[in-house]
């Protein structure tokens, strides 16, 4: 009945919508969205002839249209529905085909200073508040795996702007002066997190806010709340967690000569707690983070240091929570060999398979995977760390090559299970050439990049269980051709590889530290491949292409296997 309904809605909501914008004398009605579609040909083979279970070929793949509706009704108010409508391939006849509501906000200002929100927002603050942190595994955009992840970023929501997409309502508003400062600017949101559920839970709501004071091009103040609470007298729990963070933020802005120079500091402090348990701790922390910039426009050279400090028990929800479910599975091959082993989630993976992702804002501390970032796995809000960072970038004005470095040298604050502590490093250095232009060919598009990371964790001491050595490797190469007219060949190659042992820390319902757990690996994996991609128009695209993975891990080689695929993506935005 309700799947019923929900088509329904969405074909009279879009018949209507047409109707009207074929009646309207002015552009008040328009449709936008995107349609893609995807064919994936995988080919299995984990080298053993007596794996009689596995399939050896699969194929996957759909076919969708997001179609928005967007409707505005004067200068000051606008609406917009999405529905997504989507075949997966095998659906014969209509039985395979969903139909969601993607979407649905109204945006509007009232007054001509007050911009509002409801429905589907995309909000952010700041680094340790409240952002959607990108993590090391989905930094480095490949030519080839980059265009099936940016689907897969379509599909959750995921921007360049490190927003979180959420359910609720917004409110930003700014205030002008005469003199001394130039404005001060309000943002403030409400969005709902976990709704009613029977009576057992609290609704659980995620708010917060902003101000933002700009003095003018020398200085600007600002001051950030966010918390993640459960809506007391929504259920019959008499346990109510909350988890407030606040936090100050200063940037000075000067230049002296051909030097641009930009000191910024935010610092404050978080508590979680849970009102009405007598066994839950109270968790009460500080952070603070400052950091120095130079740049040099005219010969685009910028280089930051910072140093920071965060709190071993400093929890932000909306800063922590971390892209990657750890705990799901692939959904393509999930188990593998004779036994149905479940299949560990691989850089493939992550770059085509958007059920891995997360979507909710978490309390507490979720699980993380050592191989793919153990020194700052919850971005710059890792807990219990302290140290040293630098940036430098270099861009040369004809494009002719770019080059950056960065690098982390951190440690713990206080030790996990020992008075020892660990230190940690984590770098990387990319390149890129663009050989067309040191060429001076002007009619095609023709660049080479790469980009080798490193990170490091080590603890020494006089106990084994003290000794941790984990060392992770990285490495990416893109290349791009231009054949003739939009038509470009296209090359990437990546490589992960990480050896050592580490001690996993066990976490209670309460985020707290209750065992640790060795783990040890010694394992790589690598992708290559090479296609063609057309360019219909900046926002039209279709790509082919052929990608071989491999997988191998030295202390669990029967699970050693390699997966060949070729990938159709025909990709659009309108």
């Amino acid at each position: 009945m309700k799947s019923i309904n929900k088509w329904l809605f969405a074909t009279v909501f879009i018949v209507a919508a047409l109707s009207a914008f074929g009646q309207q004398k002015q552009k008040k009605i328009w449709v936008s969205g995107a349609a893609r579609g995807i064919l994936y040909g995988d080919d299995f083979d984990n080298q053993s002839e007596s794996d009689t279970t596995t399939a050896r070929k699969t194929q996957s793949g759909h076919a969708l249209v997001d179609l928005g509706v967007n409707i505005q009704p004067s200068d000051k108010i606008l609406i917009q529905s999405m529905v997504r409508v989507r075949n997966d391939y095998g659906g014969f006849w209509g039985s395979g085909v969903t139909l969601d509501l993607r979407q649905l906000y109204i945006q509007g200002i009232i007054g001509g200073f007050l911009k509002y929100e409801l429905g589907d927002i995309n909000y952010k603050l700041s680094s340790y508040t409240f952002q959607n942190n990108v993590g090391l595994i989905n930094k480095n955009k490949g030519l080839l795996t980059g265009i099936s992840q940016e689907q897969v970023q379509y599909d959750l929501f995921y921007y360049p702007d490190q927003s979180w997409r959420q359910q609720g309502a917004a409110v930003d508003f700014a205030l002008e002066f005469k003199s001394f400062i130039k404005e001060m600017d309000f943002n403030l949101f409400t969005t709902r997190i976990r709704p009613f559920d029977g009576g057992t839970q609290d609704d659980r709501l995620y708010s917060g806010g902003s101000v933002v004071l700009k003095q003018g091009k020398y200085l600007n103040l600002g001051a950030q709340f966010a918390s993640l609470y459960d809506f007391a007298g929504t259920s019959n729990s008499t346990v109510h967690m909350s988890n407030p963070v606040y936090s100050f933020s200063a940037e000075v802005m000067n230049t002296f000569g051909k030097t641009k120079l930009n000191l910024a500091l935010e610092t404050g402090n978080s508590s979680l707690r849970w009102k009405g348990s007598e066994e839950a701790p109270e968790l009460n922390d500080f952070f603070y983070d400052v950091s120095l910039k130079a740049a040099w426009e005219e010969i685009g050279i910028d280089i930051t240091a910072g140093y920071r400090e965060v709190g071993q028990n400093f929890r932000s929800a909306g800063a922590q929570t971390i892209q990657v479910n750890y705990d799901s599975y692939p959904l393509a091959y999930d188990r593998i060999g004779n036994d149905q082993v479940l299949r560990n989630i691989n850089m493939y993976d992550l770059y085509r398979d958007a059920s891995l992702y997360n979507t909710q804002i978490q309390e507490g501390l979720m699980n993380y995977d050592p191989r793919y970032d153990n020194v700052t796995p919850f971005g710059r809000a890792t807990p219990n760390r302290r140290g040293f960072s630098l940036l430098a970038n270099y861009a040369d004005k004809n494009k002719r090559w770019e080059l950056s470095l960065d690098g982390e040298y951190l440690n713990d604050i206080v030790g996990e299970g020992t008075t020892a502590l660990r230190d940690y490093m984590t770098g990387s250095a990319m390149l890129k050439l663009g050989i067309a232009q040191m060429l001076g060919l002007k009619d095609r598009d023709l660049w080479i990049s790469g980009r080798y990371g490193m990170q490091n964790t080590t603890r020494n001491g006089e106990q084994t269980f003290e000794e941790v050595d984990l060392k992770t490797n990285y490495f990416v190469a893109n290349v791009l051709v231009t054949l003739f007219g939009d038509l470009d060949l296209i090359g990437e190659y990546r490589n992960w590889t990480t050896v050592g042992n580490e001690m996993l820390a066990e976490r209670d319902v309460y985020s707290q530290i209750i065992d640790y757990n060795r783990y040890n690996i010694d394992y790589q994996e690598d992708l290559y491949g090479a296609g063609l991609q057309y360019g219909f128009s900046e926002e039209i695209k279709l790509s082919l292409m052929y990608l071989t993975f491999n997988w191998e891990d030295s202390l669990e080689a029967t699970q050693n296997y390699k997966i060949d695929s070729w990938n159709l993506i025909f990709a659009m935005k309108f």
